[in-house]
This record gives structure tokens, C-alpha cells and sequence, in this order.
């Protein structure tokens, strides 16, 4: 059974850069018109959340697609999520997934990832999965320090999906993900030290990752560490 994990969803579609001070749309309607690729994706997340504009997927689209024409990566990746995503006129499997190809082919980590995730999951349009060629996306995610992408190529080895079973390619690929702050990748690596497997069995060191897991937001995390406490 497949687990991977798929980044960026679009009701978080730049929830970062519409955290931020932006200019006023006018300004980056401009700048955007000028070339200015960033301009163009920060108007893209404006549209998505609402945020000075009226809330448009479509419009945001529009935007996110100027600016991956103009080379940033990260448009083309949040373009490629609402064409892979939408379910009414913007969706468009080959076109999203060429958009989520692009995205990777400029660096965006997030997009390696989720063309892992589509071709483990049989939702590139294709009809079938590709459990190959989502092992070799995740390891392009991976190299780029996405820790998603190095959870789930670590599931590849675990799981045996892909690739042939390996433990310790699997906690090699989970300890990158805890290290680069992916809760669930904390929270295998723990599993892996509680059971002893690939490791020598150590309860100090998986409530140790558990615990980091659990500071960093997952809940599974927080129960498991009660348990092991006796709480």
C-alpha cells in the first residue's frame, strides 16, 4: 500500500508570501507585466487566498502560469498542483503534469515530491502507477533537502515499493527528513529505534524523536511518546 505524502495543496498555495508585506496588487500587476516572474506569483497567491483581490483560483492560476513562463520555479509548481488538483474547468492532467515537471527541472523540491507522490499513486492521468519513477522524483526531492521527499523515498525502502526493502536505506532516508524538520520522518526513525529494527533497540533514543515529532506538530507522535512514558 502506497504511502506518500503530497506537498502543497492548494488551500496552502503561498501561505508564506501572503504572510508577508506585499505591494499593492496595482504594483505587482506592473511589475508582473514588466517581467518581474516573482511579481507574478506573488499576485498568483494574493488571488488564491483573497487577500486584497477578490478570491479567484482561475485568476490565481492565470498568474502562477505568467510566472513559470518567466522561469520561477515555484509558480510553475503552485500552476501544476491546481491543473493536478481542480475538479471543475482548470483541470488538465498532462498539462498540470507538465507544469509540476517543469517546476522540478527548475529546483522546486515540493513539485519533485509530488510527481513522486502522483506516479505512486496512479494520478498522473496515465491510468497506472510508476512505482519507478516516483523513487527516482523523490530522490531528486530529496537531493533538493525537501524532508517530504526524503519521508517518502525512506517508505520506498521500508515498504519495499519501488525498490527492494532496505531498513537501513529506510532509516538512512528518515533521519534526513527529521534532520531537515519533516515530523513524520522523526516519527519512523523513532519507530525504527523502538523496535530495533535496522538499529539497536533504543527506548530513549525513539522517545527522544518522538518527542521532536511531537514538537513538530504530529499528533500520533504526542500519543506514542504517552505510551511509552506509561502515561
Amino acid at each position: 500500500m502506497s504511502v506518500a505524502r503530497l506537498a502543497g495543496v492548494i488551500a496552502l498555495l503561498g501561505s508564506v508570501h501572503g504572510a508577508q508585506a506585499d505591494p499593492a496588487p496595482g504594483a505587482l500587476d506592473d511589475e508582473c507585466s514588466h517581467g518581474n516572474g516573482s511579481s507574478c506569483l506573488a499576485l498568483g497567491v494574493r488571488y488564491i487566498n483573497g487577500k486584497g483581490v477578490p478570491k479567484d483560483e482561475h485568476q490565481a492560476l492565470t498568474f502562477y502560469v505568467k510566472a513559470c513562463a518567466l522561469k520561477n520555479g515555484e509558480g510553475c509548481g503552485y500552476a501544476g498542483v491546481i491543473m493536478a488538483l481542480s475538479q471543475g474547468t482548470d483541470h488538465d492532467d498532462a498539462k498540470g503534469m507538465a507544469l509540476l515537471e517543469k517546476a522540478c527541472t527548475l529546483g522546486y523540491a515540493s513539485s519533485c515530491n509530488n510527481l513522486g507522490s502522483a506516479w505512486a499513486d496512479g494520478r498522473t492521468g496515465a491510468g497506472r502507477k510508476d512505482l519507478a519513477a516516483a523513487k527516482r522524483y523523490y530522490e531528486k526531492a530529496c537531493a533538493l533537502d525537501n524532508g517530504l521527499g526524503c519521508f517518502n523515498l525512506g517508505n520506498v525502502y521500508r515498504i519495499g515499493e519501488g525498490a527492494p526493502v532496505s531498513l537501513k536505506r529506510a532509516l538512512s532516508n528518515f533521519q534526513r527528513a527529521c534532520d531537515l524538520g519533516a515530523s513524520n520522518g522523526c516519527t519512523e526513525l523513532g519507530i525504527l529505534y523502538a523496535e530495533g529494527k535496522a538499529v539497536p533497540r533504543d527506548m530513549t533514543k525513539a522517545i527522544e524523536l518522538l518527542e521532536k515529532s511531537c514538537r513538530l506538530g504530529s499528533a500520533i507522535a504526542c500519543q506514542n511518546v504517552r505510551l511509552l512514558r506509561g502515561r
